[in-house]
């Protein structure tokens, strides 16, 4: 296995803390996610329902480990001072416990029906403080990455990632200033007012699941970064950066199809330096390299789906005009298919001296938790129906026990 454990041993606890953080953060989007499969009819969901399910994914699951991930790839076997160690202390803590309380807000938010509900604010005061956890976590990113000797395609990756998540971020807080005070103040053109959020949200998954994918499949994944690697990290932070700015300058149709071949270049590069190896490793791996097997695939699955939607975009129509299965199986591909999986492989990767702990466990969470989303997208693609989120929910929920054990036995 070539992932490397960070040699500082208060760094390593930090990141015990951002992990096992996640993980239980994690669980508000999977209580939410077995009541939506549960539920008859989608328009049964109530909408602030959907919004803390996606966000308890999205932010207290994906984002806050990004951020771990990060701190891991950018510390590696470097010597680091107390006020390195403190600095990294006092940002896990301060992620876990400010996303913890972000998540919930949506629920309260968007369950209160009068538009003058003074529990309404808590929803843009709790996203300011995120926000400024993401910014933080990006110039600390950047700052990093400039003080390395060796800086890798990981490193541009996940730097990169963090930026862009900061930037969709601050979107997204402004977003829900809006709703708090009941008008739009924000410059986007046409009705999608989620999408300048939305788009750069999504694509930077791009950014940091290919890092966790070449961090693991890639033979020396800490060689300085060539041109071909440089080039795949800034063009993919480059297309993300532009989203907003193509709705706030109302040059949609101008911007998008830029946007389109960022993400189509961005991931022919992928595929040929980190995606090829991956793919080749196989899904019977002893360690962590099925979870970039399936990360791959999830990944250019994705890709096709992201780019679909633009393309319906572009040609004039709206995301109201999508298939009834495209959003959930959009949503599920990348945040679970994807991102969850990869997740789970970098845990596993944190506690591998740890790894007799319920040692069959991770490889039937992955198969149960692809299995899961295969029978999903088959079910709700035939019969609109959500059931097969089930099995994919019992294989998040035994990765999620597995890994919080193994966290609690592994050292440090």
């Amino acid at each position: 296995m070539n992932v490397k454990s960070v040699s500082n041993r208060s760094v390593w606890r930090s990141l015990k803390i951002i992990f096992t953080g996640a993980l239980v953060i994690f669980l508000i989007n999977i209580f939410y996610g077995f009541s939506n499969a549960l539920t008859p009819s989608d328009l049964d969901i109530p909408r602030w329902q959907l919004l803390i399910h996606l966000h308890g994914g999205s932010v207290g699951w994906i984002t806050l480990s990004a951020i771990g991930i990060a701190i891991w790839l950018l510390t590696g076997d470097r010597d680091v001072d107390a006020a390195y160690e403190r600095s990294v202390r006092r940002l896990a803590w301060s992620a876990v416990l400010i996303f913890g309380a972000y998540v919930p807000q949506f629920g309260i938010a968007f369950s209160r029906t009068s538009p003058d509900d003074p529990l309404k604010t808590l929803l843009p005061v709790f996203g300011s403080a995120a926000v400024i956890v993401l910014w933080w976590a990006a110039v600390f990113a950047y700052r990093q990455l400039g003080k390395l000797e060796v800086k890798s395609t990981v490193h541009y990756l996940a730097s990169g990632a963090l930026l862009i998540a900061a930037i969709g971020a601050t979107v997204g807080a402004l977003l829900g200033m809006e709703i708090a005070l009941g008008r739009h103040f924000l410059p986007i053109a046409g009705d999608d007012r989620v999408a300048p959020h939305a788009g750069m949200m999504d694509t930077y998954l791009f950014l940091i699941g290919a890092a966790i994918i070449e961090w693991f499949a890639h033979k020396n994944p800490y060689q300085p970064a060539g041109k071909a690697g440089k080039a795949q990290a800034h063009i993919w932070t480059f297309g993300a950066a532009i989203v907003p700015f193509a709705f706030f300058l109302n040059v949609v149709d101008q911007v998008m199809p830029i946007f389109m071949l960022t993400l189509l270049a961005g991931c022919v590069i992928f595929l040929v330096r980190a995606g090829w190896p991956a793919l080749r490793a196989g899904p019977f791996s002893s360690d962590v390299k099925p979870w970039a097997f399936f990360g791959t695939i999830w990944l250019v699955i994705y890709l096709g789906l992201f780019l679909y939607a633009i393309s319906v975009l572009i040609s004039g129509g709206d995301f109201s005009l999508l298939p009834v299965w495209f959003l959930p199986l959009f949503a599920h591909g990348a945040f679970v298919g994807m991102m969850t999986g990869l997740i789970f492989g970098v845990i596993a990767a944190h506690t591998w001296d740890a790894r007799a702990t319920l040692a069959w466990a991770d490889k039937a969470a992955l198969w149960l938790i692809h299995g899961g989303i295969i029978l999903f997208a088959v079910l709700k693609v035939t019969s609109d129906s959500r059931l097969g989120s089930i099995i994919m929910g019992v294989g998040i929920l035994l990765g999620v026990y597995t890994m919080l054990m193994r966290l609690r036995s592994a050292k440090g």
